[in-house]
């Protein structure tokens, strides 16, 4: 009884905090998002497919929560001109990049949730294939975005290529567009499993911002006039 306490006080502060951070950035929430012609960029979503990654209390699993967050993305990018293919979560991560490449997407974005191992670390970031790129400048808007709600920190964007000493975390490295993983805070973490719980379309609403705002200063040449 007293964990379950402590989780629903927990989830209760973090809710409340969000709630002033939507206030402070209502500005950025009312900003209108960019509208494409129809279909002219594509992009492959790719929520967690990780059934065996299990967060803290009602937190379940990390390829659930992560689809609902992708739930969210989806039509406000299709209602913005995004043509969205979103991946099958029975297939393997190498399919996907597969796939996307054969489709000839324009981004690619991986949405995941974090773990420690511990239930210690809190914390958002953003890994791309190397810095110094298209993959760094998507990796920041995401995470200025996500800081915009978020009462973590802001841990980063951080390079995959050597993620696994002489192999690369394989969803930024194998797409031939530009790509980023997404960490948005970690799952294992009573404070963030209850914060991401507690904020699953917020937090759809600020990534679908910054993939569109991200296309919009990439390929201005798409957007509608």
């Amino acid at each position: 009884m007293k964990s379950l306490f402590r989780y629903a006080v927990a989830f209760a502060l973090v809710a409340a905090v969000a709630n002033v951070a939507f206030a402070q950035n209502g500005a950025q929430a009312d900003k209108p998002l960019p509208k494409f012609k129809q279909d002219a960029l594509k992009l492959w979503l790719s929520p967690s497919n990780q059934t065996r990654n299990i967060g803290y209390g009602e937190y379940r699993s990390e390829k659930e929560r992560m689809n609902e967050v992708a739930d969210v993305v989806e039509p406000i990018l299709k209602k913005q001109g995004i043509k969205v293919y979103r991946n099958d979560p029975e297939k393997s991560i190498r399919e996907y990049t597969d796939e996307a490449n054969k489709l000839g997407v324009d981004l690619y974005f991986a949405i995941h949730s974090n773990a420690a191992g511990n239930g210690a670390a809190r914390g958002t970031e953003a890994w791309c294939h190397r810095k110094g790129g298209e993959g760094e400048r998507f990796a920041k808007r995401i995470l200025d975005n996500i800081m915009t709600i978020y009462p973590g920190p802001n841990r980063g964007v951080k390079e995959g290529y050597n993620r696994f000493g002489d192999k690369p975390m394989h969803e930024p490295a194998a797409p031939k567009c530009a790509s980023v993983l997404v960490e948005i805070a970690f799952h294992d973490n009573e404070k963030d499993a209850a914060w991401i719980m507690a904020n699953i379309e917020p937090i759809g609403k600020v990534l679908a911002r910054a993939v569109l705002e991200h296309l919009a200063a990439e390929h201005p040449d798409a957007l509608e006039k």
